[in-house]
């Protein structure tokens, strides 16, 4: 079977490092995108030589310099430093390692990294939200499902299947086949408002859409929908 995308071809460009050159038989153009966890990728379209694309690179090394510097500057100001679950602090150990790992121990998310290493290097931080990511699924694993089991039979709801998810765009849905889906950043959200998004996602299994019907149900068994509605606008997802 033809592959649209090659395996990259790994080249050290001076003055700005490590550059993964990736060729793409459906790609149109060639480009350039620089990121913190992927580094400099250079998408090469169609047939055209690596010689181009290297060229190509040395004509734009002031501008991936600059882009270099700006992302690292971003990525220094928006470092995990501090961070806690529900039930989890996030603790940084210096050791005496090569590589950069994680564990929970008791109540604390131990990011473990070289001692010659900083925190905010781009790859301790890639872990660190890694490590937070595991914890906020292994929380939202021990307290929904049994939380939601809880409401649907205080309020006489059936549901099919339970899934949690790393859900960045929403805190919940539920399908035409009464399937729930809740993000494991739910854990992030006070317990009224984890009890709110379980509901709103229940009352979706009687009343499809969010007409008059559906807050009229939802606010009685809530006793204030459209406020708890708004509280939750005030939180975000993701970490």
């Amino acid at each position: 079977m033809f592959k649209s995308v090659s395996t990259p071809t790994i080249i050290n460009v001076k003055d700005i490092g490590e550059v993964k050159f990736h060729r793409n038989y459906r790609a149109k153009c060639l480009t350039i995108s620089i990121r913190s966890t992927t580094g400099i990728r250079v998408t090469i379209p169609g047939l055209l030589p690596l010689r181009s694309a290297k060229e190509f690179v040395n004509l734009k090394k002031t501008w991936i310099v600059e882009k270099q510097k700006e992302l690292n500057s971003f990525s220094k100001k928006n470092s995990l430093k501090e961070y806690h679950t529900r039930e989890h602090f996030l603790k940084f150990s210096p050791e005496n390692t090569s590589k950069v790992s994680f564990n929970l121990i008791n109540n604390e998310i131990v990011v473990r990294y070289p001692n010659d290493m900083d925190i905010t290097h781009n790859h301790v931080q890639e872990v660190t939200r890694k490590a937070i990511e595991y914890t906020f699924r292994k929380e939202a694993q021990s307290y929904l499902p049994m939380r939601v089991d809880k409401l649907a039979n205080q309020h006489g709801i059936n549901y099919n299947k339970l899934r949690i998810k790393n859900i960045n765009s929403r805190w919940g849905s539920c399908s035409s086949k009464n399937n729930i889906n809740l993000s494991i950043y739910l854990m992030k959200l006070p317990d009224e408002l984890i009890d709110y998004i379980i509901l709103h996602e229940l009352t979706h299994t009687i009343h499809k859409n969010h007409g008059q019907d559906f807050w009229k149900h939802l606010d009685r068994i809530t006793g204030n929908a459209k406020g708890l509605a708004a509280r939750v606008k005030k939180y975000r997802t993701g970490i």
